[in-house]
């Protein structure tokens, strides 16, 4: 205890020069700081921040994976779910809340095919993955480090491997790891729509089942990530286009023909009526 309370007097003498400092508009070296501040805890979730020697912030999540796993969510979760309109709560580890990168996701801008933008301080990249290194040199203060965050460790349950190298699925299958993802995808349909939860939680509760869960067997389940919205695509928009001017065209020709030989019989009589000769008496 002793030790502790000594240390408390030299924290607040530069905890004061450092607020002295950024009025006189100097500051200490980031070891110093470093030094003096090592062992803090986290007050979000009393963990130990660890900064690393080149001043990128330690986080255990793989982006790569978390990545992945949001697209599986995107494409072939959340389709169904708006369908239904329900609102996924806050619990589920597959909610928006819950992906510690999420916030610097969104704020990527890819303007070019070579040009990635920082969207908080604009810093443009040629590739993403230099961006995403300045995300963890720059913006780590935005990532939510606390326990239950990471997407990546989904993957198992999302089949994310499926998705990054199809050449797994001719792999031999571990029955462990089968029990162990499917144990995990059935918790995450429990938490994520609960079936007491009213008809469209049971209805989802049921389609999470097929689309992530029953597959995680060796014995020969079904296909994984089996169902997908129908997208209407450019070739389906380009048709559509075409039909709708083809039938302008025609039916702006058939009016038009109408019309001229509408005209061209008034004319005709007009003459007619014109030429005729009145007779003598």
């Amino acid at each position: 205890m002793e030790k502790s309370n000594s240390k408390c007097p030299s924290h607040l003498i530069l905890l004061c020069f450092l607020i002295s400092s950024q009025f006189w508009g100097f500051s200490l070296p980031t070891s110093i700081i470093q030094q003096h501040f090592k062992g803090f805890k986290d007050p979000v979730d009393g963990r130990v921040s660890k900064p690393k020697e080149d001043g990128f912030l330690e986080i255990h999540c793989s982006r790569e994976r978390s990545r992945v796993a949001w697209k599986i969510i995107q494409e072939y979760l959340m389709p169904y779910v708006v369908k239904e309109r329900y609102q996924l709560p806050t619990t589920c580890r597959v909610h928006r809340d819950n992906d510690i990168y999420r916030e610097q996701e969104e704020h990527k801008v890819h303007s070019d095919i070579n040009e990635w933008r920082c969207g908080f301080c604009k810093k443009a990249f040629y590739e993403e993955k230099y961006l995403d290194k300045h995300f963890d040199s720059r913006h780590y203060d935005l990532l939510n480090a606390s326990h239950g965050k990471c997407l990546a460790d989904l993957c198992g349950a999302l089949h994310c491997d499926l998705v990054v190298n199809t050449a797994r699925l001719k792999s031999k299958c571990n029955p462990a790891a089968s029990a162990r993802n499917r144990h995990l995808c059935e918790s995450l349909a429990n938490s994520c729509f609960p079936v007491n939860k009213g008809p469209s939680a049971n209805r989802l509760h049921d389609f999470f089942l097929r689309q992530f869960c029953d597959a995680h067997t060796c014995s020969g389940g079904s296909r994984p990530l089996s169902q997908k919205p129908k997208k209407r695509g450019m070739l389906y928009i380009i048709i559509s286009i075409s039909t709708l001017i083809v039938l302008l065209l025609y039916y702006s020709f058939v009016y038009l023909f109408q019309r001229g030989l509408k005209r061209g019989s008034q004319e005709l009589k007009r003459i007619r009526r014109n030429g005729l000769k009145k007779k003598p008496f």
